[in-house]
């Protein structure tokens, strides 16, 4: 991904290069009508090309390569943004961080493809399973957050608790036979009260780590 950022950067600079030259050439004399309209159906031309790889590049800075949902710098940036925005509207806001349980199993026992594609299987089932106005995403290895708009804590957690349900029911893990692979989650879920976005994530963290220990496949609220 960062091979592919970097080349797409490189185009972007080429591209705009080619454009400040082309709006040179406009500013001097001597070139006929036709010229000129050559010149400037070209910069057209360029600059739509420009504002799409932008848009492109802006989109794949937010997306995680594997699952297709929102990355870490994608989650800090809405995590900010949405609760300035409750707290400016006096909404509830709660946040959920996730860790699917055993990956490193999975890996171990079925391989590491097979282990990527029951990330995949986690993303598409949250995507499925959600509502529009909350955000699921992916923040590194086996963690994911969601992040749930004008929602209560209690609400948050009885989510969670659906999509443990639905984890279960889901039978064939990265496309092994029914039964094969078992793949549960554990949470931490949090409101939002007084903190700052560091201090809530790190509160979610702390939850998380209490359903681990307490043995995984639950939610823990703090």
């Amino acid at each position: 991904m960062l091979i592919f950022l970097a080349v797409c950067g490189y185009q972007l600079q080429r591209q705009r290069l080619r454009l400040r030259t082309l709006q040179r050439q406009v500013q001097q004399a001597g070139y006929s009508a036709l010229q000129l309209q050559a010149i400037e159906q070209e910069k057209a031309a360029l600059e739509q090309r420009l504002r799409e790889q932008a848009d492109a590049f802006a989109e794949l800075a937010h997306e995680d390569e594997l699952s297709g949902l929102p990355n870490r710098r994608a989650f800090d940036e809405a995590l900010v943004r949405e609760m300035a925005s409750a707290r400016r509207e006096g909404r509830q806001l709660s946040l959920v961080v996730m860790s699917i349980d055993q990956l490193e199993q999975i890996n171990d026992t079925w391989s590491q493809a097979v282990g990527d594609l029951v990330l995949c299987e986690v993303a598409e089932l949250l995507r499925r399973s959600l509502r529009a106005s909350d955000m699921a995403a992916r923040l590194g290895k086996k963690e994911f957050a969601v992040l749930f708009t004008s929602t209560p804590l209690t609400e948050a957690e009885r989510v969670c608790q659906r999509l443990q349900r639905l984890f279960g029911q889901y039978g064939e893990w990265g496309g092994r036979s029914e039964g094969d692979i078992a793949v549960t989650f554990s949470a931490g879920a949090v409101q939002l009260g007084g903190d700052q976005a560091p201090v809530l994530y790190q509160r979610a963290k702390r939850a998380l780590a209490q359903a681990k220990q307490e043995g995984r496949a639950r939610t823990c609220v703090a």
